[in-house]
């Protein structure tokens, strides 16, 4: 993890109340011929704590991905927060946090 002090006056634009994209990825039963699927759902009129705590309820023993929403010229794309995607070629990415499925919020980052 770095850190760094940085002047909030840099920034141009807020999205006060974004959307959220969660993708729980479920592997296959010990096939390892047929690929992980997920199901994503689109989470709006809340807070990322609140969406955090609805995928640790949710996700039984399924991974998870959260992502937000967000546009750039015209485009959707969207923002990793949390999880990793079983399918990505590292997938703990450069955020690499995963969220205790115990409720208790612990987060884990990536190792150097």
């Amino acid at each position: 993890m770095n850190l760094r002090m940085v002047d909030p006056r840099e920034t141009r634009w807020e999205v006060e109340r974004p959307a959220y994209r969660v993708q729980f990825w479920s592997a296959p039963d010990s096939n390892p011929h047929v690929a992980p699927h997920s199901t994503t759902y689109e989470i709006t009129d809340t807070d990322v704590l609140a969406v955090l705590d609805w995928v640790t309820r949710t996700r039984g023993d399924r991974v998870f991905v959260l992502y937000v929403v967000c546009r750039q010229g015209g485009e959707l794309g969207q923002l990793r927060l949390a999880g990793q995607d079983p399918t990505a070629s590292d997938p703990a990415g450069v955020l690499g946090i995963t969220v205790s499925g115990d409720g208790s919020g612990d987060a884990v980052p990536d190792q150097p």
